[in-house]
């Protein structure tokens, strides 16, 4: 069952990711693997939700039916309602890190915010897209 901070670090996954400029030639070797895209498509997606105040697209589309039970458990009230009233703002600064690690249908992503805390999102790959399964702050235990 995750803490209030575990609650709190699942919001500031909230990601402000920029594109890359194109380039006319393909680089050797490319630094970012398919996989890895996609777990970024992921974080890019729960900034798009989060941004709009779309717990239920969070909750539904992002986290894993695990989060969701967790989250919804801790708070005591739906995952939407919890996750729309404990995002950061849409200003939130935060950046991934190159160090994705994908193994099969696992990835972890270490995240850091503008304000100095970092985080490791951990994902499940389910039906085809990276889906956020659990949020651990730097120096906490988590499972």
């Amino acid at each position: 069952m995750p803490t209030g901070s575990a609650i709190a670090a699942t919001g500031c996954v909230i990601a402000a990711i920029t594109a890359c400029g194109g380039s006319h030639r393909q680089p050797a070797h490319p630094t970012v693997s398919g996989s890895q895209r996609g777990v970024l498509q992921t974080i890019d997606a729960l900034q798009r939700a989060s941004r709009a105040g779309d717990g239920q697209a969070i909750c539904g589309d992002i986290f894993t039916a695990r989060l969701v039970r967790s989250v919804e458990s801790a708070a005591k009230r739906s995952c939407a309602k919890e996750v729309r009233e404990r995002l950061f703002s849409p200003r939130e600064q935060i950046s991934v890190s190159r160090r994705i690690k994908v193994s099969g249908n696992a990835a972890t992503a270490v995240i850091h915010e503008q304000n100095g805390h970092v985080s490791t999102v951990f994902m499940l790959r389910q039906d085809g897209r990276w889906r956020i399964d659990r949020v651990v702050p730097a120096g906490a235990r988590g499972q």
